[in-house]
């Protein structure tokens, strides 16, 4: 054979196995879990909906987001840029609020609705797949009207199938009760269907008898976690002292910033099957990870950075392969600050208090075999 042939089979063998171990390395994850995100779908702006406005934003809210300002969920702009941000930072699906009802406000909800599934759809793979949260019929015990729901949202998941997230081979719904119905399973069974309540304290009562302990909780307020579920949540904080959605439970401190931290941190490091943040953007509840200015003095959130919580999500979703150019990180057991720059960690002497550390856990440096400089 001749030489030139030689070097071109050697040439096109090394390129199979270089393609082949490229290939590898980028399916090797630390952690292995699915993530949702609950987003809030009854946003509407003054220009849009003055009345709306006026009962969501204008009551309920004490904090103002950065990006778009008061705004209509939507609203396409908006809608388009937060998708793509979901996308771009590894968020798999999206839960949407209907909780409230699908019709309610007006027809409002039900509208916001269609534009996120539009955009998805428009978007293609360049967006995070979308599921519902209900459960409303259940909670007033009209069972008919529970049907009637699922129903609705059945058609969604036919029409929109592609943008649909299905999870165990089914469309995810999350059933949201308040202590109570946490079995409830859909007549023509057509959902996964997982529960959610308040608070999951609330639902400790029902542990074992509804196999809370296999499937978990999905939300709403993580102040709690079932350690063998297949679930594990993440909730920044919570509060409703500043509006008239009354609750007897008290207020979740952030505590500026580091519950949320230590909840990406303890989620990691237990690998569940699926992790879910609740949330984006209720601000009334004080739930939402989106960057806000604040109106008034909120206790425990003295985080200096608005955009703190998009970072830390960012940097927590980026640790299923490696590490973010020119971001920092430290081990939980070590105070040493490390910077990634150019394949390689390098020592950090002195750090500005802005900056924002990601913390792994004490084997991931080993895991991902980056060398130290």
């Amino acid at each position: 054979m001749q030489r030139k042939q030689l070097v071109l089979i050697f040439v096109l063998l090394l390129t199979v196995t270089t393609g082949l171990s490229e290939a590898q390395t980028a399916k090797r994850e630390y952690y292995p879990s699915q993530v949702g995100l609950w987003y809030t779908v009854w946003w509407d702006s003054l220009e849009r909906d003055p009345v709306y406005f006026k009962h969501h934003w204008g009551t309920n809210t004490r904090v103002k987001p950065i990006k778009h300002g008061y705004y209509a969920t939507d609203d396409p702009e908006k809608l388009k840029d937060d998708f793509q941000f979901f996308h771009r930072i590894g968020i798999d699906y999206l839960i949407l609020d209907d909780t409230n009802a699908h019709y309610n406000d007006g027809g409002n909800i039900a509208r916001h609705i269609d534009a996120c599934f539009a955009m998805a759809r428009e978007l293609g793979t360049n967006a995070p797949k979308i599921c519902f949260a209900g459960g409303r019929p259940l909670i007033d015990g009209d069972v008919n009207g529970m049907q009637a729901e699922l129903d609705i949202f059945a058609d969604y998941a036919e029409k929109y199938r592609d943008n649909t997230f299905f999870w165990k081979g089914k469309p995810l719904f999350v059933n949201f009760n308040i202590a109570k119905n946490y079995s409830y399973q859909d007549k023509q069974n057509r959902f996964t269907m997982r529960p959610a309540t308040g608070h999951l304290l609330e639902g400790f009562h029902a542990y074992k008898e509804h196999n809370l302990d296999k499937t978990g909780m999905y939300g709403w307020v993580f102040d709690m976690q079932y350690e063998t579920s297949e679930v594990y949540g993440i909730t920044p904080g919570f509060s409703r002292s500043h509006n008239n959605l009354g609750t007897t439970l008290a207020p979740i401190s952030r505590e500026n910033g580091e519950r949320y931290r230590r909840e990406w941190l303890n989620a990691v490091k237990r690998k569940p099957e699926m992790i879910v943040i609740s949330s984006w953007n209720d601000h009334a509840e004080e739930t939402g990870i989106e960057a806000v200015e604040l109106l008034s003095p909120i206790p425990g959130r003295g985080e200096e950075d608005p955009f703190f919580y998009e970072k830390i999500t960012e940097g927590y979703l980026a640790l299923k392969t490696g590490y973010l150019e020119n971001w920092y990180y430290r081990s939980e057991s070590d105070s040493q600050v490390y910077q990634y720059r150019s394949g390689k960690l390098h020592k950090v002497s002195r750090l500005d208090e802005k900056e924002i550390v990601i913390v792994v856990p004490d084997d991931y440096f080993d895991w991902a075999g980056v060398p130290k400089a």
